[in-house]
Order: structure tokens, then sequence, then C-alpha cells
């Protein structure tokens, strides 16, 4: 008999953490699942602790891969999953033992295609709960339009479980970040029903050197990127939404813009600002919202040509709009 879920869990680098994870798993109250560890070419022991794992608990799989990040990981575990579900934990976070009990019954006594809970977010100094609310179930409408708002769940895919035969076509993009982002909302749009629960019972763990982290010290356009692709989707199949996504673009890219400004030598990322400032552009008439708050981008772009210090001083001033 297959598993009812197959469980991913993409490994790298993540020595200090990983035994936590995967006991977290292991003692889950729902025994019925397979655990896909995938070693991504870990430098460290974390490949060797796998193997250990998977010799005392039959449950559990090892993949030894080249490194190819986490996306790539992620979908080397789909290739071999055999679960009715799938679902996902990152290494270095770890769940409550009733998570994916909890999950798999939404599912099956609601018959959806997707469940989701909320989660506790642990920052070095406080840790935050995200979501308490009652069982709630959508249509993929309506689901696509509360991932949007952000309201009752978002964009991650570590607070989920999937049904396996929606995800025949779908897989990571890989070399990017915001790779959740860019694979939920499609796996909804081939869903019929999805539940969802504020019961916070996924723990991620904030760590400075986090893949979003260096992003944002890198200075990486990817969310702008994966939102204007997002945008031409919802544009052709939920057109009543697209607002919603134009808005998150705005948002993502101010945050991209703002974090350039804070630079000292901004000014070896202006191809990282043009290309917002164009992809922004072609948003300039889509809604009547955005038409005040892309002319400011515009007045950037020009800012940007005259001297560093205006397009400072510009988008300083500008993010602390919040755009609504």
């Amino acid at each position: 008999m297959d598993p009812k879920i197959s469980i991913i869990v993409p490994v790298y680098k993540v020595e200090p953490f990983i035994h936590k994870c995967i006991t977290s798993i292991l003692t889950q109250t729902l025994t019925e699942f397979e655990l896909i560890l995938v070693d991504d070419g870990s430098p460290d022991n974390c490949g060797k602790i796998c193997d250990k794992y998977a010799q005392k608990d039959k449950r559990v799989k090892v993949i030894h891969k080249e490194n190819g990040g986490q996306s790539d990981a992620r979908n080397a575990g789909l290739d071999v999953a055999i679960g009715d579900y799938i679902g996902f934990v990152d290494s270095d976070d770890w769940i409550e033992p009733d998570m994916f009990e909890l999950l798999y019954n939404m599912c099956i006594e609601n018959e959806c295609d997707i469940a989701s809970c909320s989660s506790a977010i642990h920052y070095s100094n406080k840790t935050v709960f995200n979501g308490r609310h009652q069982l709630i179930i959508h249509d993929k409408k309506q689901a696509m339009k509360a991932m949007l708002e952000g309201k009752l769940y978002d964009e991650v895919v570590w607070t989920k479980i999937f049904k396996k035969n929606l995800l025949k076509d779908i897989r990571f993009k890989t070399g990017i970040i915001y790779e959740d982002t860019a694979f939920t909302y499609r796996v909804i749009h081939e869903s019929n029903r999805v539940c969802c629960i504020g019961a916070p019972k996924y723990h991620y763990i904030k760590r400075e050197d986090s893949t979003m982290d260096r992003a944002i010290k890198n200075v990486r356009i990817d969310s702008v990127l994966v939102y204007d692709e997002m945008y031409r989707f919802i544009d052709n199949n939920y057109p009543e939404l697209r607002n919603l996504v134009t808005l998150k673009l705005a948002n993502s890219a101010m945050n991209v813009l703002n974090i350039i400004a804070g630079k000292k030598k901004w000014h070896e990322y202006k191809e990282e600002y043009y290309k917002v400032a164009i992809i922004l552009n072609q948003y300039f008439n889509k809604t009547i919202k955005m038409r005040e708050y892309l002319k400011t981008v515009k007045i950037l772009l020009i800012a940007t040509k005259v001297h560093p210090i205006f397009y400072i001083i510009i988008v300083n001033l500008v993010s602390r709009k919040k755009i609504i």
C-alpha cells in the first residue's frame, strides 16, 4: 500500500538542526508516510546522518545528489514520491507531532486537494504565531484570492499538503528564490477544493544567513520577476484578481528599490534597478490605483540619471507609504 503522505526534506549544511527536524517527522501521530531526505551535495556530515536514519526506519528514503539548490532538491524528491499527498519540511525547522495527521484528515473529511495550517516564526528574540481561525473551505477561485490577500494562508509550501495528482506537470523553478510563490499558485489552479485552519503546527526558524536574508544583502529581484509572471497567469485565468497581484508586485519592487537605496555603492546595482523600473512601467495603465504610485517610480528613474542622492531620498520617502 502506498503511503498516505510523502514528506520531502531538502538537506544542505544543516548539521546542527537536522536531528530535531527528522525526529519531529518520525514521531508524527500519522505513521503511514515516507520521508524523502534529499542530500543536496551537503559538504558536512548531513549525508551520513540521513543514511543512519534510513538504516533505522524503513519509512526513510535518502537521495544523494550534486548541489543544485532547494528547488532542485525538492524536484528530485517529487520525482520519486509515491504518497497520495505531498508535504515539504525545511531541514532546519521542526513540526508539531500531529501536523500531518491534521492536514491529511482535513483533506479526506472535506474532500479537499490542498490543506494548510499556520506557523510559528522563531526570531532570535521573539516568536510570532501566525493565524488563529477555525476550519475554512474554499473553491480554487476563493483560495487564490485568499492566498493573494495573505489573510488566511500564504504562498509557502511548508505549511501545506498537496494531492500528488495535482503536480504531474508542476515542479519548482530552479535558480531562483521565491520558488514557493512560483509553485503554490499554479497548484491551487489545478485544485478543486482547498481547506485551511489557523493552527500553528509548523515551526520556522528565522536565521540571519537564510536564503531570504542573503537575497536582501545581495539584492535579488526574483520576487518582482515571479509576481510579473504571476500577473499574466492571473490575468488569463482570474482577471478579477489581477489588482491583488499588481499590488504585490508594486510592494515587492519598492522593497528592492529601497534595499538598493541603502547600499553605500548603490550605483553597482543599476542593472537590477532598471529591470525593476522597466517591469513596473508596464503596469502604469493597468489600474487606476497604480497610476499615481507608478508616476513616482518614473520620477525615480529620472532621479537616478541626475544624482544618486535624489534617488535615495525619493525611495525612502515613497517606501514609507503603504501601497494599498
